[in-house]
């Protein structure tokens, strides 16, 4: 069993803040027994359209914000504090096509 939660904060700092739990001395910990970390960074909303030259007629529209996608299994030792903890950087309703999801 496990959750995926797609998560959104104005910056990779303020995304850290939220996320105590996946931090080691300043680094991200991306993945564990209990868990899996995709960091992503911005994503592209609306991607670009060039012409026939490959010119762009209509710039892409990008979400500059920081997103990452978090699988936290079942088991996880602080599963109910986490849950609670990232209410405010969890985007909901999700994402109908979200731009990365786990394979």
């Amino acid at each position: 069993m496990f959750t995926d939660l797609y998560l959104r904060a104005d910056s990779e700092s303020a995304l850290a803040v939220a996320m105590p739990w996946f931090r080691r001395e300043d680094a991200w910990v991306t993945a564990s027994h209990h868990h899996a970390l995709d960091l992503i960074g911005p994503i592209t909303t609306t991607p670009a359209i060039l012409d026939e030259n490959g010119e762009v007629v209509t710039p892409a529209m990008i979400d500059g914000r920081y997103h990452a996608n978090l699988r936290l299994f079942g088991d996880h030792p602080d599963r109910e504090a986490i849950l609670a903890g990232l209410e405010a950087v969890r985007i909901d309703p999700e994402p109908a096509t979200p731009s990365r999801v786990w394979a």
